[in-house]
Order: C-alpha cells, then structure tokens, then sequence
C-alpha cells in the first residue's frame, strides 16, 4: 500500500468514526430530551468539533436524523438476518429467534419502538418522525424482503403464494405485537413460529 493509499484509507476510517460519534451524541439526546432538543452546535461541540464541520458531514439537522433512523434500522434487520442464519433448515426455530429479538429489542429501545412503530414510547419524541424518509411501509418492506429471502433460499421448491403469506403474516403481526405488546416475547415468538410452519405445512 502506498503513502497516498494509507493516507486516504486513514482519512476514510476517520470520517466513518466521526458520523459514528456524531450519532452516538445526537441518540443520546434524543432518548434523554427528544429530537426537538437536539441542536447542531451542541453535537458539535460535545464530540469536539466544529458546527461547520458537522454540517459538512451531514447536512441539515433533519439529514442527522434521518442518518440516525437509517442506522437504527439497518442495526435491527441485521440482527433478524443474523438470528435467522443461525437455524438452517428450521424454520420454526428460525421464526422464533427472529421475532423474539425484534420484540424484545424494540420493546427495550424506545428509539427503535418510535420508528418501528410510529407512535411516541416511553416518553420518546414523536416529532422525529415528522422528518423521516423512511415509513412505516418501507420499514414493512424490509423485513418482508430480508425474510422472504432467507425463507426462499432455505426452501425453494416451496409454493411462492404460500411464502408470501407467510412472510407477510408474520412480519405484520411482529410489528403488531411491538405496538401493542399484550403477551412476552417468548409468547410471541412461538406463536409466529407456529403460524409460519402452519403456512409453509412444514413442522412445528
């Protein structure tokens, strides 16, 4: 590796450490004070930098969180995909692991549980949706696709139509149990496990 390289893959890895903190900061207000609290030159400023340097990065305060919302969710279809991949060939102990950790994790993240769901949780600032590029649709949309995915390519000699009904199934109702939480997780993670294999004939 050249000096030229080295020193553009250092000024990469410091630019990419940078947003990192700089979310870190702008999340930490949200969930303490909510997003109309959150204030460019205070970020800046807690994480050492300039306002101009951090408008440079991100843009508009409304860029920062829409940054913040794109992270939060990659982080949570990421550990659905993981907890899937851990269960080849078992898709009732694939659903399970899956929709256990989604609930669990939004119910413990009311960041998370605002976004997913739209509505303020334990005291979590609604406003921040008013300026959100990602909806509740898309957000739907993800997590059918990344399951539909996995469930394809573990089966794929299954009838497509039932797939998609399953999939759809146990997304919507996932999300529907993060919004009105009336039974635990565990619950909930058996119960979608059920529905899925009752779908796809498979055991359960």
């Amino acid at each position: 590796m050249s000096v030229v390289d080295l020193r553009a893959e250092t000024r990469a890895y410091g630019r990419a450490r940078l947003r990192e903190v700089a979310l870190d900061a702008a999340r930490d207000v949200v969930l303490d004070r909510g997003w109309g609290a959150v204030r460019m030159g205070a970020i800046a400023t807690s994480i050492g930098i300039s306002r101009q340097s951090l408008h440079a990065e991100f843009g508009t305060k409304d860029d920062l969180g829409n940054e913040l919302v794109m992270r939060e969710t990659a982080e949570f279809f990421e550990g659905m995909v993981n907890r899937l991949d851990n269960h080849p060939g078992d898709l009732a102990g694939a659903v399970s692991a899956a929709a256990e950790y989604m609930v669990s994790v939004a119910r413990d993240n009311p960041l998370l549980e605002t976004i997913l769901t739209r509505t303020p949780a334990n005291g979590a600032d609604v406003s921040l949706l008013s300026l959100l590029t990602v909806r509740g649709e898309p957000l739907i949309g993800t997590g059918i696709n990344a399951l539909g995915d996995w469930v394809r390519g573990q089966w794929p000699e299954a009838d497509p139509a039932d797939v998609s009904l399953m999939v759809e199934s146990v997304v919507r109702l996932c999300l529907s149990h993060i919004l009105t939480p009336t039974k635990t997780p565990s619950e909930v993670a058996a119960d979608l496990a059920l529905v899925a294999c009752r779908c796809l004939r498979l055991p359960d």
